[in-house]
């Protein structure tokens, strides 16, 4: 959505009513109603308001251990900033995540995008969300459940999901590529200071037309550690981001050299219907073992009131869509029934942990910057030692209410 409204430009600002009037031109800046943005006399410059709050709850139930049993909730995004345009090429925009006790910044970068020999091109520079897998390159205010899917989060560089640095992509007909440069988040200082990732990712999309798509994807990714680096870890949430003592973790790994991470896309949408299947492994090199980290997402959704789906085959990924019968107009939303299956499986590492889980997903998408979300799982956890060794499984339901503009 972003990248549509970017690429309006000048063109687009003053063709929807931000054109400067003679009263207009004596201000610094107009509002542009349609555009939900202020506008320079002239149109050369717009700056948009922009914000994202979910908010969620949710309880956890079955465990054996009885600290898992729990309910709870969060503020998981509380979101603030600006974007626009300055003339017809360069984007920009500025974000911070006010969740923590101190502000973070997230998506703040600047962002160059033309046309060179017919193809659309983008050069950002700044803290951008990277390009990793179909969920993983996807806002988390349009993936189809709360939480991003394994794949996402657990073959993932020690920067997080995003990194100072540089991206370059290419767009043509039905594909695109992006390579990427980065250190680390800002968010995330402490933990990947002195890293540096390289970054790749492609999608095509070999049937593209009116009636349904296919969606191939191919990505990977290198990282460096700093030579005095003690150890690596990495722990990833299970069956909701509110329960803290549920996680597949990976253990310590101690003296990291490397880690080169890859996976594979695949899937379609057809009419109200879409399904997609990802797959990732990460390679983590120490100074005397190799460890092998596996992960799979396999997941599919109905778009029951006959919205369009929510994939956009120009960036291969998932984005808002505003309903076709909004609450608002008199309408009942739009709504989307979607279910998952995903594994992880750490147990290459001495101390790493295995899970599965499934996972129901109801959306109701009441107008375009507000969606209700449930999803109920069934998990299952084995963890090989600690307070929650052995086996476990139960089930968990969430709940979030997320406004974005």
């Amino acid at each position: 959505m972003i990248f549509k409204r970017a690429a309006w430009g000048m063109a687009g600002v003053l063709a929807a009513g931000g054109i400067a009037t003679p009263a207009a031109a004596d201000s610094l800046l107009t509002w542009d109603g349609a555009g939900r943005q202020f506008v320079s006399p002239e149109g050369e410059v717009s700056i948009h308001p922009k914000g994202r709050l979910l908010l969620d709850i949710g309880a956890t139930r079955g465990s054996r251990h009885d600290a898992r049993n729990l309910s709870a909730s969060e503020v998981r995004a509380a979101r603030l900033g600006v974007d626009g345009m300055v003339g017809e090429h360069l984007y920009y925009t500025v974000e911070g995540d006010f969740t923590g006790g101190d502000p973070v910044l997230r998506g703040t970068y600047v962002a160059w995008r033309d046309r060179l020999a017919g193809h659309d091109v983008e050069l950002t520079l700044g803290n951008r969300l990277s390009e990793r897998g179909l969920d993983g390159s996807s806002s988390s205010d349009g993936t189809p459940f709360m939480e991003r899917n394994t794949v996402a989060t657990a073959i993932a560089p020690l920067k997080g999901f995003y990194g100072w640095g540089a991206i370059g992509k290419v767009f043509g007909p039905g594909w695109h590529v992006a390579v990427q440069a980065a250190g680390h988040d800002p968010a995330n200082r402490e933990l990947a200071r002195g890293t540096q990732a390289y970054l790749a990712r492609a999608h095509w999309n070999p049937l593209l037309g009116e009636g349904g798509l296919a969606h191939l994807g191919v990505w990977g990714f290198h990282e460096d550690f700093p030579s005095d680096m003690a150890g690596l870890t990495r722990t990833t949430t299970w069956a909701g981001h509110y329960n803290e003592h549920l996680k597949v973790p990976l253990g310590v790994l101690s003296d990291p050299r490397s880690s080169d991470g890859y996976g594979l896309e695949l899937g379609g949408v057809r009419g109200p219907f879409w399904s997609f299947a990802e797959a990732g492994r990460r390679d983590v090199e120490t100074r005397s073992d190799h460890v092998q980290i596996d992960a799979v997402s396999l997941s599919a959704g109905w778009m029951v009131t006959g919205d369009p789906s929510t994939y956009a085959p120009k960036l291969g990924n998932v984005g808002k869509i505003a309903p076709l019968e909004p609450v608002s107009k008199g309408g009942i939303g739009g709504w989307e029934v979607a279910v998952r299956y995903q594994r992880l499986d750490n147990t290459d590492a001495p101390q790493g942990a295995w899970g599965e889980e499934t996972t129901l997903g109801v959306n109701w998408r009441l107008e375009a910057w507000m969606r209700l979300m449930v999803n109920v799982s069934r998990w299952k956890v084995v963890h090989p030692a600690g307070p929650y060794a052995g086996a476990d499984q139960g089930e968990a339901l969430a709940g979030r209410l997320q406004v974005n503009f």
